[in-house]
Parts: structure tokens; C-alpha cells; sequence
């Protein structure tokens, strides 16, 4: 049991919660308190100008790495939450659900037990690392991912197309694999990795 370490504690800049987010909150850390999982930093703000909503919030990482892997939350306002990857530093849901997507309603007290299982599911599923070299032994791309294979979301990578090797890049870009300003999408390498450990 994790009971050394309070979890969603509300920033000290938020502004003063309503009643039924009062409820919501303590139902969700009373809930949280029982949790028997790794650490996960987590937080919770409410900040009207922002978001007119309570942010609730677990941020995995590697430790090895010293990185964010992104930050799992849920909006909460009127008896219903929706919850996913946050988006940006402006912890916004995505435009698209993806396939972790929480959307539930209820009394505050039922949607904190509906959002807590939510959370603790996430913080239960295993996370794995890759990373692929060059034949110079020169690391170019890297990635961090739930490990179980439920859905295809992949929680950070790196890319660097410099140290590539060249007709990888083609492969990547004929397959679509390759956004934007030469984002590329590292669940596309088909070379196995250098490397992997199991982060979480």
C-alpha cells in the first residue's frame, strides 16, 4: 500500500473548488490512497482561466532516462469526467479520443471511483523502452511504450534522421510513417532494436 505519499494533491494556486469538486477530489485520493503501484508523480489544479474545470493528473517517466513520458488526466466539471493523454503544457484533452479514452458521469463520488480505477489501471500497465544505433554504434532513435499491446499508443520517442540510415528513411516515408516537418513515427522501423528494458 502506498499510504506514505498523498496522491492528487491540489496546487496551491488553484482556485477554490465548488462542492461537488470537493467531493470529487477527496473521493478520488481516499481511492487513490489504497493503490499498491509504482510511484507516479501526480497533481491537481483548478484554474478558471485556463480550464473552467478540475484537472486531475498522474505524470509517468524514466527515471534511467530522466524524461517525461507523458501525463495521464482527467477533466472533471458538472458530474462528469473525461480523461486521456494530455495534450501539451497545457494539460488539454486531444481533439480525437485515443484508445485509453475515459468518459464518465455520475455523482462525484461515483465518477472519482470510475476515474480512480482508471488511473490505477494506467499506472499498472507495464511500460518498455527501445532504442536502435547506427552501425557507428550512434544512438538516432528511441521509444517508450505500454508494453502489454492493448492499443497502439505510444507514450514519447525521438528521432534523428541524421544518424539514420538512409534507406530506413525512405522505408519510413513511402510507409507513411513521417508527419509534418519530417516527424517520423518510430513504430515504422522495422529493424529490431539495439536495445529494450522494461521501464515500469
Amino acid at each position: 500500500m502506498t499510504t506514505w505519499r498523498r496522491w492528487f494533491q491540489l496546487d496551491e494556486c488553484s482556485d477554490e473548488l465548488g462542492q461537488d469538486e470537493q467531493l470529487f477530489l477527496g473521493g478520488l485520493q481516499q481511492a487513490a490512497a489504497r493503490w499498491d503501484v509504482g510511484y507516479a508523480a501526480s497533481w491537481a489544479i483548478r484554474d478558471e482561466e485556463e480550464h473552467p474545470c478540475l484537472i486531475a493528473a498522474v505524470s509517468l517517466s524514466d527515471p534511467v532516462r530522466r524524461i517525461s513520458l507523458g501525463e495521464f488526466g482527467v477533466h472533471y466539471r458538472d458530474h462528469h469526467a473525461r480523461g486521456d493523454l494530455l495534450h501539451s503544457c497545457l494539460h488539454e484533452l486531444p481533439d480525437e479520443p485515443s484508445p485509453i479514452a475515459l468518459d464518465v458521469g455520475g455523482t462525484p463520488e461515483e465518477v472519482a471511483v470510475e476515474c480512480a480505477a482508471w488511473f490505477e489501471t494506467i499506472l499498472r500497465r507495464p511500460v518498455k523502452y527501445s532504442s536502435w544505433r547506427n552501425h557507428h554504434g550512434q544512438l538516432y532513435a528511441e521509444g517508450w511504450k505500454f508494453s502489454d499491446d492493448e492499443d497502439e499508443v505510444e507514450l514519447s520517442q525521438s528521432y534523428i534522421p541524421a544518424l539514420a540510415p538512409r534507406k530506413q528513411r525512405r522505408r519510413l516515408l513511402r510507409g507513411g510513417f513521417v508527419f509534418g516537418r519530417g516527424w517520423r513515427q518510430v513504430k515504422g522501423i522495422e529493424d529490431p532494436p539495439s536495445h529494450e528494458r522494461r521501464v515500469r
